[in-house]
């Protein structure tokens, strides 16, 4: 970790809280689900489609996960009331996935029958390396009970062309990120420009195996490598969109990606967890803020 960023982790917590509140604010809609919510709705009237993802991660109690699984299920109920296109990102470790798998299961069942209800689509997000497996089982085993759900690969892990594998027998829907994680390098690429190329060597693998693919990156030099990837494979819209967070200050690419035919969804966090969230965010990876803080000065007009 370099001197700039070290300083930043360890003058985070002596930041007045207010402070933290103001930089996460330019990414997460509200601590109500009826911000997310207006955001979302706000986003839709501007072409863009959207997925509301609840703030909160890794709770250690059966009491916990009860709470966050009603919250989801609310969310659902939120999202049909308003008539909106929008779906939702889910964290396992919030419905018990590091401490009890079955009630984790149990958890997420209960969503995915919500879900079912209004014949929504559910993303398990996927976290940190020492669960990934877990959440595959989980994607797995959810596709099952329930088909309109998937999973999130990231590029910079090594494995991810033999989960690409993994999850292609099973009519897989897999969001392609680069990864926000501190992962060792004995398990994840470092390198800036080898994180791009293995991006779009499991774009194209993903491509070649037909499975729906969210390709979700604000890096616009792979943004324009994917729209010539496109057209060279001739993939059909229904079966890829574009992703971002919301607040990420790309938005002319955005509008050029819609205006060209393409389908774009935000990306929307929200919650009263906002704080441990961001604050969890800086410390795994502090170069994130570094983009925070373009974002703070050149605010999305998308959620004006």
């Amino acid at each position: 970790m370099g001197l700039l960023n070290r300083l930043v982790v360890g003058s985070a917590p002596l930041m007045p809280k207010f402070v933290i509140g103001r930089v996460a604010s330019v990414y997460v809609a509200g601590d109500k689900l009826e911000d997310g919510l207006n955001l979302a709705k706000k986003l839709n009237s501007k072409g863009f489609t959207a997925t509301l993802d609840l703030l909160g991660e890794e709770v250690s109690n059966r009491k916990e996960t009860n709470k966050i699984r009603e919250a989801y299920c609310d969310l659902l109920d939120g999202i049909a009331n308003y008539g909106i296109d929008c779906n939702i990102s889910l964290k396992l470790t919030a419905l018990g996935l590091k401490f009890d798998e079955e009630l984790c299961w149990d958890n997420l069942s209960v969503v995915l029958d919500k879900a079912r209800e209004y014949n929504n689509f559910v993303r398990m997000d996927m976290e940190d390396s020492t669960v990934t497996d877990a959440t595959i089982r989980m994607c797995k085993k959810g596709k099952k009970y329930y088909s309109k759900c998937g999973t999130v690969l990231q590029a910079y892990m090594h494995r991810t062309s033999d989960d690409i594998d993994n999850l292609n027998t099973h009519n897989a829907n897999i969001r392609l990120c680069k990864g926000a994680y501190k992962e060792s390098s004995k398990i994840a690429y470092q390198d800036y420009q080898e994180i791009r190329n293995n991006y779009m060597i499991n774009a194209e693998k993903i491509m070649d195996a037909g499975i729906f693919i969210g390709l979700a990156t604000h890096d616009e030099w792979i943004i324009q490598k994917l729209e010539n990837l496109i057209i060279k494979k001739k993939y059909k819209k229904t079966k890829y969109e574009f992703q971002a967070l919301s607040g990420v200050p790309i938005d002319s690419t955005l509008e050029r990606l819609i205006n060209s035919g393409h389908k774009v969804r935000y990306y929307i966090p929200y919650g009263p967890e906002w704080y441990a969230y961001s604050m969890r965010r800086m410390k795994e990876n502090p170069d994130i803020w570094k983009h925070t803080l373009k974002a703070f000065f050149f605010r999305s007009k998308h959620r004006k």
